[in-house]
């Protein structure tokens, strides 16, 4: 376990990095405003609270928690994946008994969140994840971010075109009017778009930024 007093912005925050300057993706703290699988836990009023065990976010094994000032941001690497979680007090005892899900246009993985850390609560695999990207669509971004960094590496369309695309060699006198030609375009225009911050749709996929909660 460890607990880690800093001041956390809205967004993520990177506290380790590898040799390369990478963020690593267990040591990303992700807020609600960043991803809808980040949980907000709360605690029930005693008139109402159920009979099971509160958890308690100090008492996991090998949890991560900051203190940024009013809440605590829990970090859970358990079963499968990590679980995120805010705590609604600064108190390092406070229990969780209820996790709030905003009826927003990201219920669906909000709830998701919330069965799989119900699910590694209870010492059971977490299942099938809700809203996974489709293999093609991990295939076709894998595809815009190799042609973005080819190009940033110096590659002209034409090598990254033979290189990427196609089976064979692409003679100089064909390039001009090869169907590659502007298959390799509309790939980097996606490029762009993703590197620019596109890629924040893919923390909320399958729903749609536009549709987040204003929590």
């Amino acid at each position: 376990m460890s607990v880690h007093p800093t001041s956390l912005p809205v967004g993520v925050r990177d506290f380790t990095v590898t040799g390369d300057g990478l963020p690593l993706a267990e040591n990303i703290v992700w807020t609600e405003q960043a991803s809808p699988r980040v949980l907000r836990g709360t605690r029930l009023p005693a008139s109402i609270r159920p009979s099971h065990q509160t958890v308690h976010p100090l008492g996991l094994s090998n949890v991560s928690v900051w203190n940024p000032g009013e809440e605590l941001l829990v970090v859970w690497p358990a079963s499968a994946s990590a679980h995120r979680l805010v705590a609604e007090s600064s108190d390092s005892s406070f229990g969780i008994d209820a996790i709030i899900l905003p009826l927003d246009g990201a219920f669906e993985t909000r709830l998701d969140a919330a069965r799989q850390f119900w699910r590694a609560l209870d010492g059971r695999p977490p299942g099938p994840a809700y809203g996974a990207l489709p293999k093609q669509t991990k295939a076709r971004h894998t595809l815009n971010l190799r042609a973005y960094d080819a190009r940033r590496a110096g590659a002209a369309y034409r090598e990254i075109a033979e290189v990427l695309l196609s089976r064979e060699p692409i003679a100089p006198r064909d390039w001009r009017d090869h169907h590659l030609r502007h298959k390799v375009r509309a790939i980097l225009r996606r490029a762009d778009r993703l590197v620019a911050g596109g890629y924040r749709d893919l923390l909320f996929y399958p729903h749609s930024r536009s549709r987040q909660s204003d929590r």
